[in-house]
């Protein structure tokens, strides 16, 4: 009951906004004005009894009894007419629901609880990704700022550039070491190769050696 009355309302509140007045107050006037007619009949017919047959104080009493009790019985008769008349208001004045409000558009469609927190949680999450990006934008501007500031000129750039390329040009240094080792190991062969070395002339090569003879120029 309570549900039923919280939802008429809420149907009310619309109504006022988009007629400037609402379902109740229509049905409320049209019942007055109901029951102001039976009470304006049963009066005149009353006063003219009265005056018609000059009755007494007494008889007068007794007649003003009946009149209040033909009132109630005639509102109790009207009561289902009025039923009638309620829903035929409720009908008329009444929004549709596929008809809203410029300022209630927005609510057009309308979320669960559920999905509302959903929607809540998505949008702190976002909300924090924006002051993240934020800041870190701010330490990109000011790491700018300070480069900006340094004297490093597209010149110094280019020319450190051309310094590496030029270094990389050297790409068959490894190739050079090993065909070195190589020739080094043949040259040692041809001349320690056929020699018997004992055991005195190996641990004292260099005064055994006449290394004197040999030109560095050979290697």
């Amino acid at each position: 009951m309570a549900s039923s009355e919280s939802r008429k309302r809420k149907l009310e509140e619309y109504e006022m906004q988009l007629f400037g007045f609402h379902s109740r107050a229509v049905y409320a006037t049209m019942k007055n004005i109901v029951f102001d007619r039976i009470h304006g009949i049963t009066n005149n017919m009353c006063d003219t009894i009265e005056k018609t047959y000059k009755l007494n104080s007494e008889n007068v009493k007794i007649l003003k009894l009946n009149q209040k009790k033909l009132q109630k019985a005639y509102c109790k008769g009207a009561t289902s007419h009025l039923k009638s008349i309620e829903n035929v208001v409720n009908k008329y004045i009444a929004v549709p629901s596929n008809v809203l409000l410029e300022e209630d558009k927005h609510q057009r469609i309308q979320y669960s609880t559920v999905e509302f927190e959903n929607m809540k949680q998505s949008l702190e999450a976002l909300q924090q990704r924006a002051k993240s990006a934020t800041i870190f934008n701010s330490v990109l501007k000011e790491e700018l700022e300070i480069l900006e500031q340094l004297p490093i000129s597209e010149d110094s750039v280019n020319e450190k550039c051309k310094t590496i390329e030029s270094g990389l040009k050297c790409t068959d240094l490894d190739n050079k070491m090993v065909q070195l080792v190589e020739n080094y190991e043949k040259l040692h062969n041809s001349i320690f190769g056929a020699i018997t070395v004992t055991e005195k002339v190996k641990y004292n090569a260099i005064d055994n050696l006449k290394c004197k003879d040999l030109d560095i120029n050979d290697l």
